[in-house]
Order: structure tokens, then sequence, then C-alpha cells
């Protein structure tokens, strides 16, 4: 598969599991400032994760493997003869793509045209200058604030709402949660096409209340500032680039502002975050890496009876090689494989790992595979291994014995 529909999908998923953690685990905590935390965390892990290549020890590895040599990698293109296809350009992971980067360039945009209507409504507005903050006013706005911009309506005879009002948008300010929508944007541009980030929209906008709400009844008293809510706010659609005042779900903000704090054991939530992020380093950004083999230091004695008894050997003093070296080697490879129709089609590619050993006369035999990716890209790469010429043998102590050889094929479109 195409690399970037891996880190896509692998990118998807890690958000879709840290979502579900945030769901299940931290998100009824009135530890506001940690939620914050770890729901923009979270978008930097789907961001890092999948593109980090972490060294892990095949020993360890689940599909670890007898050591083998192997083979520098063979790159087999869909253009090659006996690859080429006239319409292979036709499959579905060329569709994925463009249609992915249509709709980051539809999301870019969507943000451009965002960003310049905030622009367009600031200079319709009269500005006064407050302190750090610059207050636009007009008779249209709905209360609302990004970075140091306060939108609002020209003051009124009661000024005391205005005042409140203020004081909720000036701390949404202070906090930087525009900063935080900003970068919600830009991974919405990243990941449009996952359901998963309208939840952590959602969650996000909710927690920026919730510290607002805080910050507003330790100076306040809450039942006034809840009264003051149930007469301001209206039932608004979310803002993508503001911090509106009037955001919707009252009552969950209500319910939360007379919580109790939760208890410091429930801090405990996120430390059982640290093995879900170990396993999901584990699982997307770990490369097994081989152990180096120590050589056989019996003698020629002692390999013989070992040749005799068919033991194969990892690393030998003189390894096997194809005659005519390995750009001979690669001629045979290039000339007998196929890159399968089915797979071209369907955009199917990556890199097949086959294992085979050079027996004391240099036949290849025991061909199999290692590690696959398609059972139609595995199968052609075994059919042509077992085809194959024989080598030189490989030589330890001065005794002729078989040894392993693994080879990568790497099946590339274009």
């Amino acid at each position: 598969m195409n690399p970037l529909l891996i880190y896509l999908l692998e990118a998807s998923f890690c958000l879709a599991v840290l979502g579900l953690f945030y769901r299940f685990v931290l998100a009824e905590t009135t530890f506001f400032a940690w939620n914050r935390a770890f729901l923009l965390g979270s978008f930097g892990l789907a961001w890092v994760i999948p593109a980090l290549r972490l060294p892990l020890n095949e020993s360890t590895a689940a599909f670890r493997d007898a050591l083998a040599i192997d083979l520098p990698v063979f790159e087999f293109y869909a253009s090659e003869p006996g690859g080429a296809s006239t319409f292979g350009w036709l499959g579905l992971e060329p569709i994925l793509i463009a249609i992915y980067w249509c709709g980051v360039a539809f999301f870019v945009g969507r943000l451009g045209v965002g960003l310049a209507l905030l622009y367009q409504k600031a200079s319709r507005a009269q500005k006064v200058s407050w302190g750090r903050f610059t207050l636009l006013e007009h008779p249209d706005f709905e209360p609302s604030s990004f970075f140091r911009w306060i939108f609002l309506q020209p003051p009124a005879d009661e000024t005391t709402n205005r005042d409140w009002i203020l004081a909720h948008e000036t701390a949404h300010a202070n906090y930087l949660h525009s900063l935080d929508l900003l970068l919600f944007q830009l991974v919405k541009i990243s990941f449009w096409f996952n359901p998963v980030l309208r939840y952590f929209e959602k969650a996000l906008l909710e927690v920026h209340e919730y510290q607002v709400d805080r910050q507003m009844t330790q100076k306040h008293s809450k039942d006034a500032y809840a009264d003051l809510l149930l007469q301001v706010i209206q039932p608004l659609p979310p803002r993508s680039l503001v911090n509106n005042f009037n955001q919707f779900q009252l009552k969950k903000r209500l319910t939360m502002m007379y919580r109790s704090h939760s208890s410091p054991l429930a801090r405990f939530g996120y430390a059982l975050s640290l093995p879900l992020l170990t396993l999901l380093l584990v699982v997307f950004s770990c490369e097994s890496t081989e152990e180096q083999p120590v050589m056989d230091q019996n003698g020629p004695e002692q390999i013989s009876e070992r040749v005799m008894r068919g033991e194969v050997f990892d690393v030998v003093e003189e390894m096997p090689f194809p005659v005519g070296g390995l750009e001979g080697w690669n001629t045979f490879l290039k000339e007998n494989l196929r890159y399968p129709e089915s797979a071209r089609a369907d955009g199917i590619e990556g890199t097949v790992y086959a294992q085979f050993t050079v027996d004391t006369e240099g036949s290849v035999n025991d061909v199999r595979l290692v590690r696959g990716v398609n059972p139609l890209l595995d199968n052609e790469a075994v059919r042509v291994l077992e085809t194959a010429p024989a080598w030189n043998p490989g030589k330890h102590k001065g005794v002729e014995v078989p040894v392993k050889i693994r080879v990568p094929i790497r099946f590339k479109l274009n």
C-alpha cells in the first residue's frame, strides 16, 4: 500500500484510540487543564507516532524468524518489462490519494476563507482599545474572541452583562484558546476524512468553556454566573476560529460547574494513558532489527559433522554468492518477475521478504515466505525464487555448508 495511505490509516487509528480513551476515562473529570493537554497531545501523537521509526530488536518481535543474511533490497517496478500496464495508473490507490489531496486543498481554502471573513468582520467594526485587548463593536456581533480581539455589541444602558462578557472573553484570550482552535484546524486539514475529529472538536470546546467557567466562579457567585448564562446564552453552533460566549450544551456546563472536584486518585487515569501510548508506539513506530549472529568457532571436523546432520548455517566465513554476482542476480529477477495484474489494478505494493537455502552444491531450495504484503505479490516472489539458478556455495573453515539467505523484493507501482 502507498506509504501516505498507510500513514493516514495509522494516524486515524491513533486518533480513534485516544478519543475513546478520553471519552471513557478522562472526560468527566474536573482536571480541565490536564484534559486540554491530553486533547492537544493527542493531535501531536497522531501526527508523530506513525512517522516514527524506532529500532526493535527482532528477538523480541512477534514475527521473529531464524536469522539469515539479507541481500540488498531489489526494487521491481510495474513499468519494468513484464510489469508494465497501459492502464496501471487507474488503480484504487491513486484515486484515493487524489481524493485526499483534493480534500486537503478544500480545507486549506476553507481556513483561508474563514480567516479572510474574520478580518473582514473586524474591518467593519468600531475599534476600542481596552488594555491589552481590542474591542470590536458592532450591533450584529455576538460575543466572541480571537486572540486579543473581542467581538461584542456596543454598550447599552445596562453594562453589568457586558462586564461579565468581557471577563469571560478575556479569560479565553489569556488561556490562548484561539491557538488551540488554529491547531485543530491544521489537524482537520491533515485528517479531514476522519469522523472522530467531530468528537475532538466538541471535547476541546467543552474544556475551553469549563476552564473559563471555573475561573469566573472563583471570583463570582456560581448562582449569579449561572443566571447570566441562562439569560445571555443562545443555542448557536460552535465557531471554528473564535471562542464564542454563546456556546451550546449549557446543561453540561452548569452540571460541571456545580460538580465537586475530582478526587486526586482520578489522576491515575492519566497514568493509564502511558501503557496505551507505549502500545501505539510498538504497533506503529517500532521496526525490527536483527541481532548480529556470532561467528561459529568450531573446527572443520565439527563443521562437517554438523553438515552431515543437516544443519543449515546463518553466517559463515565465505558467504554464498550468485553466479554473475549481484548484477547477474538482479538481472535474473528483473527478467523473470511479473507484476500481478490484479495487484497493479488495486494499487497494491510493498516489500516481500522471502528466504531460501543455498546447499553445499549451490542449489537454491527450501524457498519460503518470511514476511508478506499480499498473496498476489507473495506468491510471485516465491514462484520466481523457486526457479533461481545455482549459486556458489558458502564455506566455513574450508568446508562447504548450506546457508540461509533472505531476499527482500520491493514491488513498486511507480
